[in-house]
């Protein structure tokens, strides 16, 4: 009897936290419905921008793609000449298209040089500089800033650049990895033909750094300065 008691009253205390829940949400529904047509309406729009987004990245790539493949002369998979022109528009077309996504910029870089070929270097400059403010330390910020570097020393500002690149050797800057700062400081004093400077940075960089991508060429090189 007892046992049948407390079974009882557990179903009664039950029902009537259901009751109060229906009560309550009798008296709020409009409240309610307005706040889950609220996260409904959120979670479309961040699948309608996430699948816009992801279509527009597609359509870039094979837009890019396209261009590189004229720009390199492999547009018929026969070894073509390269076609700088119609590369050049395709490139400004998916910057035109694309402009704030990853492969835009990619074709930014392709056009400053381009651009740099031509003799333009004002514009090259300021396309690299782009790039490389936005992309920082991630791969399309090295290469606009590797090109920047190249760009500035042939531009007689081998002096700055080298200041630059020291910070980035040293790990205060991070636009470069600190052993592609290392040899980009040992070539600029090869060519500015003060063999002990660069010595000394291949050498760091050899020492430092065993499993860099550039400990080959570091290596060519001080066999190369004797």
């Amino acid at each position: 009897m007892r046992r049948l008691t407390r079974k009882k009253l557990k179903q009664d205390e039950f029902i009537s936290v259901v009751d109060r829940i229906v009560h309550w949400m009798t008296d709020n529904w409009r409240p309610l419905v307005l706040g889950f047509g609220a996260v409904c309406a959120v979670v479309l729009i961040w699948w309608g921008v996430n699948t816009f987004s992801s279509g527009r990245q597609d359509k870039a790539a094979f837009e890019l793609e396209t261009a590189m493949k004229l720009y390199s002369g492999d547009q018929s998979g026969k070894g073509a000449a390269p076609d700088v022109e119609a590369a050049k528009k395709k490139l400004e077309d998916v910057v035109d298209r694309f402009g704030h996504t990853d492969q835009a910029d990619e074709a930014r870089i392709y056009l400053a040089r381009i651009a740099f070929d031509k003799g333009d270097v004002d514009t090259a400059k300021t396309m690299l500089q782009k790039v490389s403010r936005r992309h920082g330390d991630d791969v399309l910020g090295r290469l606009a800033t590797l090109d920047l570097v190249h760009i500035r020393e042939q531009l007689g500002e081998g002096p700055e650049v080298a200041k630059e690149l020291e910070a980035m050797a040293a790990g205060n800057d991070r636009r470069l990895p600190r052993d592609a700062a290392l040899y980009e400081l040992g070539a600029l004093y090869v060519r500015e033909q003060k063999p002990d400077q660069a010595k000394e940075y291949f050498q760091k960089l050899v020492k430092d750094f065993p499993d860099s991508p550039y400990q080959q060429q570091a290596q060519q090189r001080l066999r190369e300065l004797g």
